[in-house]
């Protein structure tokens, strides 16, 4: 009987350790809001920031060396039906590995200029009416991030990523052709980023594999310091279409908290020059908001946009009120 319990014992200790070398993690987010886009009079219900569905991972393999993946499926709560049809998966489907090395998966992923310089700069990390979720205006903060040119995933990629000492590098190369894409190069990107005590900094470049007259590229900088009572930042961009276009666009923002939330305000521009050289100004939008946390993982929220580009031709403000909740 003692022996038997001994092995039940040994054999739970093992089990215990076993479990401890892995995990699975279960994540997602429902967020809805009522409102409309600027350049639209029509009132809607949308997906504020994208809801989602995801499972991610890590295993221990010994010698400081981890596998990781990561799927995570989007959808739109209002109606529950699939963002995207051409992909089940499309926030991210990635696998690799990880460890003294960095970091290297493979998969469809963010681009790196994207999340290093592009997202980061955006006080409403691209999501709510200030990004056109509720519809309207082209004419947004996420356009003026990307330019109108960037990509925001790549499909089919091989992605690198190192940090140490407060920097972060990464890059990141896609095939050209797949089952879903047919660019005429392959999309290539890099960037390097830096974040320590109160200073965020970052560059990033894409060329997004798109090319006719040109090489669609794009290339940012970002750079935002907390003050205590606000962080404070500012973002600049230049590159050109696959028509040879150039876009020039830039950003500043201000967050501070207040309360229980946080008072987000941005004001920028995108600017485009044709080949032809035909001048216009698609965006020149200013955004405010307050996001109140009613929890860790409930928050509710109101914005407002008023966009007075030259892509705006009626009801130049838009709003949203909405409730988002992770899990």
């Amino acid at each position: 009987m003692k022996k038997s319990l001994l092995a039940l014992a040994v054999l739970g200790a093992f089990a215990g350790a076993a479990a401890a070398q892995s995990s699975v993690t279960l994540y997602g987010r429902v967020d809805l809001s009522a409102g409309k886009g600027a350049g639209i009079k029509t009132k809607s219900l949308a997906n504020g920031s994208g809801s989602r569905f995801g499972v991610r991972g890590v295993e221990d393999l010994g010698g400081g060396l981890q596998a990781l993946f990561n799927i995570e499926h989007r959808f739109n709560a209002d109606t529950g039906a699939q963002t995207n049809a051409a992909r089940f998966w499309q926030g991210r489907s990635i696998v690799g590995l990880q460890g003294g090395f960095g970091q290297v998966v493979f998969g469809r992923e963010y681009t790196t200029a994207f999340l290093q310089s592009q997202l980061v700069a955006d006080p409403w990390g691209w999501d709510t009416v200030v990004n056109g979720t509720l519809g309207g205006s082209a004419g947004n903060i996420a356009i003026t991030g990307g330019g109108g040119i960037a990509a925001v995933r790549n499909d089919s990629s091989a992605t690198y990523k190192i940090s140490a000492s407060g920097f972060t590098f990464g890059a990141q190369v896609a095939e050209a052709t797949d089952a879903i894409n047919n660019f005429q190069k392959k999309p290539v990107n890099f960037a390097l980023s830096y974040a320590a005590g109160p200073l965020v900094a970052g560059f990033g470049y894409e060329a997004t594999g798109a090319q006719a007259a040109a090489k669609a590229k794009w290339t940012t900088f970002n750079a935002s310091y907390n003050l205590g009572f606000a962080r404070i930042g500012g973002f600049y961009g230049k590159g050109n279409t696959a028509a040879d276009d150039d876009h020039t666009a830039w950003l500043f923002s201000a967050v501070a908290p207040i309360g229980a939330g946080e008072f987000r305000a941005s004001y920028g521009q995108l600017e485009r020059e044709t080949a032809a050289g035909v001048k216009t100004k698609p965006t020149k939008a200013l955004a405010l908001g307050y996001h109140y946390s009613m929890s860790k993982r409930t928050t509710l929220y109101v914005d407002v946009l008023n966009d007075r580009g030259d892509s705006i031709t009626t009801s130049k403000t838009g709003y949203d009120v909405g409730i988002k909740h992770n899990f």
